[in-house]
């Protein structure tokens, strides 16, 4: 057990002090120690929910891969846990880690990091054998001093304990454009259970509005056993963009919030669109202070294409639709 702690203590160090150079390398390392762990066969699928899919123990064991992702909620993580020490001097400070996986990969590697008397973590995922897994490795790792609870549920109906105040919320259960996964339902629901002053991680999701030459557009893929951005040689893509859409925060979920849909205004079909004639959408995230995932900087932060507006040649505007009822999912309307 000594050595498996050390292990990931020292993976974890390097990540957090070394340049973001050696980013893919320790996190392809971090993968492999976690890899150890598993014992049985998945034998639960993705879970559909009322708001989107709740991954399968394998594709949220995979996420870990996507490694600028990873990184860079790690330091942010470790940022925000550091900061919440310091605002709340001699206090417990309770994290909530909503959608956890197998692995609870953003927050376990930074636990031999703190004193156990001062940080309590409540682990959730709806998947049972993600946390039949997630079990096994705290307990091997000898971590459960850590621990406040680890639980079957559902994040986005999730109540906590209202006598134990949450400092931190880490929810990250994303897809590209906000799509498929429940991200905004449970942003929706945990935030107002944050204590004032408390983090949510990640601080914010901007979504934007533009118009790009998508097959030209850079993006994150997969080869072999780790990602890499394909398209390098069209990092500088045209762009043009219309507008911020709406944002997540945890006060203020612009024209979003308490809400199932958010629908934008109408917007004029361009006149001239040769460079570019894709109607995208464009991720932003800032996990915490200065660690902020940028477009096509990650899986979830790939640009997304709406439709051509070759298609829309006829028509005079449109506007567009996004919805988390169900798949969370864009659609786009003409007129």
């Amino acid at each position: 057990m000594i050595k498996s702690i050390k292990k990931i203590h020292d993976i974890t160090q390097w990540l957090l002090h070394s340049s973001k150079e050696n980013d893919a390398g320790l996190i392809l390392d971090l993968y492999n120690f976690y890899a150890q762990f598993q014992t049985e066969e998945d034998n639960e699928g993705d879970i559909t929910l009322k708001n989107g899919i709740a991954l399968s123990k394998k594709h949220a064991s995979d996420c870990i891969k996507d490694y600028k992702r990873t990184a860079c909620f790690l330091r942010g993580i470790y940022k925000a846990i550091s900061t919440c020490l310091q605002k709340f001097p001699n206090t417990e400070i309770n994290i909530l880690y909503a959608g956890c996986g197998p692995y609870a990969p953003l927050l376990l590697p930074l636990l031999s990091f703190f004193e156990s008397k001062y940080i309590k973590a409540t682990l959730i995922d709806i998947n049972q054998s993600s946390i039949v897994v997630v079990k096994k490795i705290i307990s091997e790792l000898g971590y459960k001093t850590y621990i406040s609870d680890i639980t079957i549920a559902d994040a986005t109906q999730y109540k906590h304990n209202k006598n134990i105040p949450l400092h931190i919320i880490i929810a990250e259960t994303m897809f590209h454009a906000l799509t498929k996964e429940p991200q905004v339902a449970i942003t929706q629901n945990l935030a107002p259970q944050l204590i004032e002053g408390g983090i949510l991680i990640p601080e914010e999701i901007s979504i934007t509005l533009g118009y790009s030459f998508f097959s030209k557009e850079p993006f994150l893929n997969q080869y072999n056993n780790t990602y890499h951005v394909a398209n390098l040689i069209n990092q500088n893509t045209k762009r043009k963009f219309v507008e911020t859409l709406f944002s997540l925060t945890k006060s203020e979920n612009k024209d979003i919030v308490d809400s199932s849909y958010f629908e934008s205004k109408w917007y004029p079909i361009p006149k001239n669109y040769e460079e570019t004639p894709d109607v995208c959408i464009y991720t932003y995230i800032k996990v915490f202070d200065t660690f902020q995932l940028q477009y096509e900087d990650s899986l979830i932060t790939n640009p997304y294409c709406l439709t051509s507006l070759y298609n829309l040649q006829k028509q005079s505007k449109f506007k567009i639709k996004y919805s988390i009822e169900n798949i969370p999912n864009w659609e786009i309307t003409v007129s």
